[in-house]
Protein backbone atom coordinates (compact mmCIF):
# COMPACT_ATOMS: atom_id res chain seq x y z
CA UNK A 1 0.00 0.00 0.00
CA UNK A 2 1.79 3.30 -1.14
CA UNK A 3 1.74 6.04 1.59
CA UNK A 4 -0.34 8.89 1.17
CA UNK A 5 2.04 12.03 0.08
CA UNK A 6 2.26 15.25 1.50
CA UNK A 7 3.91 18.49 1.12
CA UNK A 8 5.85 20.39 3.74
CA UNK A 9 5.29 24.53 4.43
CA UNK A 10 7.07 26.25 1.80
CA UNK A 11 9.06 27.81 4.24
CA UNK A 12 10.57 24.23 5.28
CA UNK A 13 11.06 23.05 1.76
CA UNK A 14 14.59 23.80 2.11
CA UNK A 15 14.86 21.19 4.91
CA UNK A 16 11.78 18.59 4.25
CA UNK A 17 11.13 17.28 1.06
CA UNK A 18 7.82 15.86 1.62
CA UNK A 19 5.35 13.83 4.75
CA UNK A 20 4.44 10.08 3.89
CA UNK A 21 1.34 8.80 5.51
CA UNK A 22 0.00 4.82 5.94
CA UNK A 23 -1.81 2.50 6.68
CA UNK A 24 -1.77 -1.43 6.69
CA UNK A 25 -5.23 -2.63 7.96
CA UNK A 26 -5.16 -5.29 10.87
CA UNK A 27 -3.41 -8.80 9.56
CA UNK A 28 -2.21 -7.75 6.15
CA UNK A 29 1.34 -8.09 5.46
CA UNK A 30 2.83 -5.63 3.09
CA UNK A 31 6.89 -6.59 2.38
CA UNK A 32 9.14 -4.15 0.88
CA UNK A 33 12.49 -3.57 -0.31
CA UNK A 34 14.38 -0.22 -0.57
CA UNK A 35 17.56 0.53 -2.03
CA UNK A 36 19.98 3.52 -0.20
CA UNK A 37 17.54 6.59 -0.83
CA UNK A 38 20.19 9.31 -0.16
CA UNK A 39 17.83 10.71 2.26
CA UNK A 40 17.29 10.62 5.83
CA UNK A 41 13.91 10.64 7.67
CA UNK A 42 11.81 10.21 10.65
CA UNK A 43 9.68 7.34 10.92
CA UNK A 44 6.66 7.07 13.60
CA UNK A 45 4.64 4.33 14.42
CA UNK A 46 0.82 6.55 15.08
CA UNK A 47 -1.15 4.92 17.92
CA UNK A 48 -3.12 2.36 17.68
CA UNK A 49 -0.42 0.66 16.02
CA UNK A 50 -0.75 -2.59 17.19
CA UNK A 51 1.09 -4.53 14.51
CA UNK A 52 4.95 -5.64 13.98
CA UNK A 53 7.37 -4.19 11.82
CA UNK A 54 11.01 -4.46 10.98
CA UNK A 55 13.22 -2.45 8.46
CA UNK A 56 16.94 -4.19 8.41
CA UNK A 57 20.14 -2.86 7.00
CA UNK A 58 23.54 -4.92 6.93
CA UNK A 59 21.74 -6.73 10.64
CA UNK A 60 20.41 -3.60 12.08
CA UNK A 61 16.58 -2.96 12.50
CA UNK A 62 15.61 0.51 11.78
CA UNK A 63 12.34 0.25 13.61
CA UNK A 64 13.52 -0.98 16.39
CA UNK A 65 12.09 2.40 17.86
CA UNK A 66 8.67 3.26 17.63
CA UNK A 67 9.32 6.80 16.56
CA UNK A 68 13.03 6.10 14.84
CA UNK A 69 15.15 8.84 13.21
CA UNK A 70 17.02 7.25 10.54
CA UNK A 71 20.12 8.23 9.15
CA UNK A 72 21.76 7.43 5.69
CA UNK A 73 21.66 3.73 4.67
CA UNK A 74 24.34 2.33 1.89
CA UNK A 75 23.25 -1.24 1.83
CA UNK A 76 19.62 -2.94 0.62
CA UNK A 77 16.62 -2.28 3.28
CA UNK A 78 14.34 -5.14 3.75
CA UNK A 79 11.39 -5.03 5.67
CA UNK A 80 7.22 -5.46 6.25
CA UNK A 81 5.15 -4.03 7.99
CA UNK A 82 2.08 -6.39 9.44
CA UNK A 83 -1.28 -4.17 10.48
CA UNK A 84 -2.73 -2.57 12.60
CA UNK A 85 0.14 -0.27 11.39
CA UNK A 86 -0.10 3.87 10.83
CA UNK A 87 3.05 5.13 9.99
CA UNK A 88 3.85 8.45 9.58
CA UNK A 89 7.13 9.65 7.62
CA UNK A 90 9.48 12.24 7.34
CA UNK A 91 11.68 12.61 4.09
CA UNK A 92 14.90 15.35 4.90
CA UNK A 93 16.75 16.99 2.42
CA UNK A 94 20.39 15.17 2.24
CA UNK A 95 21.19 18.37 4.60
CA UNK A 96 18.16 19.39 5.91
CA UNK A 97 18.35 17.03 9.31
CA UNK A 98 21.53 18.80 10.11
CA UNK A 99 20.27 21.94 9.39
CA UNK A 100 17.49 21.46 11.61
CA UNK A 101 19.18 19.58 14.54
CA UNK A 102 22.99 19.90 14.24
CA UNK A 103 23.22 16.22 14.72
CA UNK A 104 27.00 14.61 12.93
CA UNK A 105 25.62 12.74 10.65
CA UNK A 106 27.72 10.10 10.48
CA UNK A 107 26.23 8.56 13.59
CA UNK A 108 23.76 7.58 12.26
CA UNK A 109 24.53 5.90 8.80
CA UNK A 110 23.23 2.46 8.68
CA UNK A 111 21.30 3.23 11.64
CA UNK A 112 18.85 4.60 13.74
CA UNK A 113 18.40 6.10 17.05
CA UNK A 114 15.47 6.81 19.40
CA UNK A 115 13.57 10.03 18.61
CA UNK A 116 13.64 11.19 22.00
CA UNK A 117 17.44 10.35 22.00
CA UNK A 118 17.42 13.15 19.63
CA UNK A 119 14.74 15.99 20.97
CA UNK A 120 15.47 15.40 24.57
CA UNK A 121 12.52 13.53 26.05
CA UNK A 122 10.78 16.21 27.58
CA UNK A 123 10.61 18.01 23.94
CA UNK A 124 10.01 14.71 21.98
CA UNK A 125 6.87 13.72 24.00
CA UNK A 126 4.83 16.91 23.44
CA UNK A 127 5.16 16.51 19.75
CA UNK A 128 4.43 12.88 20.10
CA UNK A 129 1.54 13.38 22.48
CA UNK A 130 0.57 16.12 19.85
CA UNK A 131 0.47 13.36 16.70
CA UNK A 132 -0.89 10.70 18.73
CA UNK A 133 -4.36 12.67 20.30
CA UNK A 134 -5.22 13.20 16.32
CA UNK A 135 -6.20 10.39 13.55
CA UNK A 136 -6.49 13.42 11.18
CA UNK A 137 -3.95 13.27 8.16
CA UNK A 138 -4.21 17.29 7.71
CA UNK A 139 -3.90 17.68 11.37
CA UNK A 140 -1.19 15.41 11.63
CA UNK A 141 1.01 17.60 8.96
CA UNK A 142 0.17 20.78 10.35
CA UNK A 143 1.70 19.74 13.84
CA UNK A 144 5.06 18.72 11.90
CA UNK A 145 4.69 21.86 10.17
CA UNK A 146 4.44 23.93 13.49
CA UNK A 147 7.21 21.59 15.15
CA UNK A 148 9.86 22.23 12.23
CA UNK A 149 9.37 26.00 11.87
CA UNK A 150 9.91 26.19 15.82
CA UNK A 151 12.66 24.67 15.02
CA UNK A 152 15.08 27.28 13.49
CA UNK A 153 16.96 29.75 13.16
CA UNK A 154 18.59 26.93 11.11
CA UNK A 155 22.36 25.67 11.52
CA UNK A 156 23.41 27.81 8.30
CA UNK A 157 27.45 26.61 7.52
CA UNK A 158 26.30 24.13 4.38
CA UNK A 159 27.03 26.87 1.38
CA UNK A 160 30.30 24.63 0.01
CA UNK A 161 28.16 21.28 0.42
CA UNK A 162 24.83 22.83 -0.87
CA UNK A 163 26.83 23.57 -4.10
CA UNK A 164 28.25 20.34 -4.55
CA UNK A 165 24.97 18.73 -4.04
CA UNK A 166 23.44 21.16 -6.92
CA UNK A 167 26.76 20.11 -9.63
CA UNK A 168 25.88 16.18 -8.87
CA UNK A 169 22.16 16.97 -9.17
CA UNK A 170 22.36 18.72 -12.11
CA UNK A 171 24.78 15.78 -13.78
CA UNK A 172 22.12 13.22 -12.48
CA UNK A 173 24.95 11.94 -10.44
CA UNK A 174 27.63 11.49 -13.27
CA UNK A 175 30.95 12.96 -12.10
CA UNK A 176 33.94 12.33 -10.37
CA UNK A 177 35.46 13.72 -7.46
CA UNK A 178 38.06 15.50 -9.69
CA UNK A 179 35.20 16.88 -11.70
CA UNK A 180 33.76 17.97 -7.84
CA UNK A 181 37.65 19.46 -7.19
CA UNK A 182 37.58 21.38 -10.48
CA UNK A 183 33.88 22.90 -11.32
CA UNK A 184 33.30 23.54 -7.33
CA UNK A 185 36.11 24.53 -6.23
CA UNK A 186 36.77 22.80 -3.04
CA UNK A 187 39.00 20.56 -1.58
CA UNK A 188 38.85 16.66 -1.64
CA UNK A 189 39.66 16.33 1.87
CA UNK A 190 37.49 19.06 3.03
CA UNK A 191 34.10 18.19 1.14
CA UNK A 192 34.71 14.71 2.45
CA UNK A 193 34.93 15.81 5.84
CA UNK A 194 31.37 18.46 5.21
CA UNK A 195 29.67 15.50 3.59
CA UNK A 196 30.60 12.78 6.32
CA UNK A 197 29.33 15.37 8.97
CA UNK A 198 26.38 16.74 7.82
CA UNK A 199 25.21 14.55 5.68
CA UNK A 200 26.28 11.08 6.98
CA UNK A 201 28.27 9.83 3.68
CA UNK A 202 30.88 10.26 1.15
CA UNK A 203 30.65 12.21 -2.08
CA UNK A 204 31.57 9.30 -3.78
CA UNK A 205 28.83 6.97 -2.56
CA UNK A 206 26.14 9.61 -2.41
CA UNK A 207 27.32 10.12 -6.18
CA UNK A 208 26.94 6.45 -6.95
CA UNK A 209 23.14 6.19 -4.89
CA UNK A 210 22.09 9.51 -6.60
CA UNK A 211 23.04 8.29 -10.02
CA UNK A 212 21.03 4.83 -9.35
CA UNK A 213 18.06 6.84 -8.32
CA UNK A 214 18.06 8.54 -11.51
CA UNK A 215 18.55 5.76 -13.68
CA UNK A 216 15.13 4.04 -11.57
CA UNK A 217 13.31 7.68 -12.67
CA UNK A 218 14.00 7.17 -16.14
CA UNK A 219 12.72 3.88 -16.43
CA UNK A 220 9.97 4.79 -14.80
CA UNK A 221 9.36 7.12 -17.28
CA UNK A 222 10.62 5.52 -20.03
CA UNK A 223 9.82 1.64 -19.10
CA UNK A 224 10.52 0.44 -22.69
CA UNK A 225 14.06 1.25 -22.83
CA UNK A 226 16.32 -1.72 -22.89
CA UNK A 227 18.38 -2.42 -20.64
CA UNK A 228 21.64 -1.69 -22.74
CA UNK A 229 20.23 2.00 -23.59
CA UNK A 230 19.34 2.44 -20.26
CA UNK A 231 22.99 2.07 -19.55
CA UNK A 232 24.34 4.03 -21.78
CA UNK A 233 21.67 7.35 -21.05
CA UNK A 234 22.04 6.99 -17.61
CA UNK A 235 26.01 7.26 -17.42
CA UNK A 236 27.15 3.51 -16.46
CA UNK A 237 30.12 2.46 -18.15
CA UNK A 238 28.27 -0.42 -20.01
CA UNK A 239 25.36 -3.03 -18.90
CA UNK A 240 27.42 -5.22 -16.60
CA UNK A 241 28.61 -2.07 -14.50
CA UNK A 242 24.49 -0.97 -14.20
CA UNK A 243 23.92 -4.48 -13.33
CA UNK A 244 26.26 -4.34 -10.64
CA UNK A 245 24.56 -1.51 -8.97
CA UNK A 246 21.03 -3.45 -8.97
CA UNK A 247 22.60 -5.94 -7.15
CA UNK A 248 24.17 -4.07 -4.88
CA UNK A 249 21.49 -1.74 -4.03
CA UNK A 250 18.04 -3.87 -4.83
CA UNK A 251 19.65 -7.59 -4.54
CA UNK A 252 17.97 -8.15 -7.82
CA UNK A 253 19.44 -8.19 -11.88
CA UNK A 254 17.36 -5.76 -13.78
CA UNK A 255 15.06 -8.95 -15.33
CA UNK A 256 13.85 -9.84 -11.75
CA UNK A 257 13.26 -6.23 -10.95
CA UNK A 258 9.28 -6.94 -11.63
CA UNK A 259 9.43 -9.41 -8.52
CA UNK A 260 9.57 -6.54 -6.27
CA UNK A 261 7.15 -3.70 -5.28
CA UNK A 262 8.58 -1.09 -8.06
CA UNK A 263 5.73 0.96 -6.80
CA UNK A 264 6.72 1.20 -3.59
CA UNK A 265 10.55 1.67 -4.73
CA UNK A 266 9.42 4.49 -7.25
CA UNK A 267 7.45 6.27 -4.63
CA UNK A 268 10.32 6.12 -2.43
CA UNK A 269 12.68 7.15 -5.19
CA UNK A 270 10.90 9.87 -6.76
CA UNK A 271 11.63 11.82 -2.72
Amino acid sequence: MLPINYLPDSELADCILSYGITEIPEGITEPFVSPPLGLSGFIIHLAGSTGTSSAMVNGTDLLAHKAAVGGQVTYTVTGYYTGKIKVLMVFFHPLGMYQLFGLNMSKITNRSINLLDLLGTEKGQILLNKLNKTTDDASLIAILNNFFSAQKPLFDDTAEVKKVLDFIHLHNGNVSIKDIEENCYVHRKSIERHFQFKIGLSPKIYTSIYRFKCLINYLEQNPKTTWLQLSSLTGYYDQSHMVRYFKEYLKVSPNQLVTLDVGFINYLLSR
